[in-house]
Formats: structure tokens, C-alpha cells, sequence
């Protein structure tokens, strides 16, 4: 069951990662000053993807993306709360 539990959160990342990537490459493409703000607001304080999270999700073209990012977000914590995060203790 613990082998389960982390290759489910581990893909679950994956897809995460890969929603962020898409979004961030919009935005890029949107306005280039913006993303390298995000950029180095995720990579200093983490907050960026945040900002980046709550952007995407007024962007209309970006709906599915956004579905999928959070699907995966909120199954990532309920595993997590329910078997424990896989890099913790």
C-alpha cells in the first residue's frame, strides 16, 4: 500500500508540474515582464504559483488545464492527509 500511495502522489506532481508549465507558457506568450515575475516569486517565496493558480483560472482558453490542476491538487491532499506525505518523516 505504501508503494501505491507514493507512485499515486508522485504522478499526481507530475501532472501538477506539467499544469504549471502550461500555464506559466501562456502567460509568457501573454506578457513576457509577468511570467518572469512569477518566475522568481515561485522559485523565492512560493507564492508565484499561487498567483499563477488564481490567474489561470480567469483565462477562459485555459479552463481544461485549470480542471485538471485542480483535480489533481485537491487528490494530492487528500491522499496526503489520508496516508501521509511521501517525503515527511
Amino acid at each position: 500500500m505504501d508503494t501505491l500511495n507514493t507512485i499515486v502522489q508522485i504522478v499526481l506532481m507530475i501532472v501538477g508540474l506539467v499544469c504549471y508549465v502550461v500555464v506559466i507558457k501562456e502567460l509568457w506568450d501573454d506578457n513576457s515582464t509577468y511570467g518572469i515575475i512569477i518566475l522568481v516569486t515561485t522559485l523565492c517565496t512560493g507564492i508565484g504559483g499561487l498567483v499563477l493558480f488564481i490567474w489561470g483560472w480567469f483565462q477562459q482558453e485555459l479552463r481544461g488545464i485549470m480542471i485538471i490542476w485542480t483535480v489533481a491538487s485537491l487528490i494530492l491532499i487528500a491522499t496526503q492527509l489520508l496516508f501521509g506525505p511521501i517525503f515527511g518523516n
